[in-house]
């Protein structure tokens, strides 16, 4: 089952010429020449090369600047792999409720307050709180977080040690939105703090998941649970 992508229209495929800065994307759709709003806020260095496959859809709303927004990147693999972070807490959510990943937890609310942070879910039962961290690299079929250091990440994680050092339940699920992958770990290359921080999470009894999601244009498809490489 293809879940929709969040933005609503038919997406494009186009080209893309240059991105001047993290948050815009220069394309070449047909014979035009537009701008487009990046949603992810990673580095994106091996999605958004000059040259390569983008889909975009257009953009709605009065207060854009951009009249379009990067959907997808075509990997060097040929995949396409989605630019919207934001939509991978919707993606756990269904594959928990479906039993890809076979927890026994069920979604029961979103984007939880917890002190000065928000937790992305709510599973039940349990009150087990959930952060979702969206995974685009990869190299040679394993997927890698983060693509750049990461201090919300950081704070997250140690908020969830605390949390379950304290005995609260909590969990961390890294969705791959890529088809191409059959595990996940956090690239100690990038931010060697992130991976020391997701092992002592692990050993403090933070339950660590991941799941892997195919993407095309029309939507994005649930694909496995995949193991983390800890």
């Amino acid at each position: 089952m293809s879940i929709p992508h969040r933005w609503p229209g038919v997406a494009k495929e186009a080209v893309l010429i240059a991105r001047p800065n993290r948050f815009l994307a220069v394309c070449k759709l047909g014979r035009r020449v537009v701008e487009a709003h990046v949603p992810d806020r990673g580095r994106c260095l091996d999605l958004l090369v000059p040259g390569r496959a983008v889909a975009l859809v257009a953009a709605r709303g009065p207060l854009r600047r951009t009249s379009f927004t990067a959907l997808l990147a075509r990997s060097g693999t040929g995949v396409w792999v989605c630019l919207d972070p934001a939509g991978a807490p919707r993606l756990v959510a269904e594959a928990l409720a479906q039993g890809l990943l076979p927890w026994g937890l069920l979604p029961a609310r979103r984007e939880i307050a917890v002190g000065h942070s928000r937790i992305d879910l709510l599973l039940q039962p349990g009150d087990v709180l959930c952060e979702v961290k969206s995974v685009g690299a990869a190299r040679d079929g394993v997927a890698l977080f983060p693509d750049a250091p990461t201090l919300r990440g950081l704070r997250h994680l140690a908020l969830l040690t605390r949390l379950s050092r304290r005995g609260r339940k909590c969990a961390l699920v890294l969705c791959a939105q890529r088809g191409d992958v059959r595990a996940v770990r956090a690239d100690a290359d990038i931010d060697p703090a992130f991976a020391r921080a997701l092992r002592r999470a692990a050993a403090a009894g933070v339950r660590v998941g991941a799941i892997a999601c195919a993407a095309d244009l029309e939507g994005m498809q649930l694909q496995r649970e995949i193991p983390v490489l800890l």
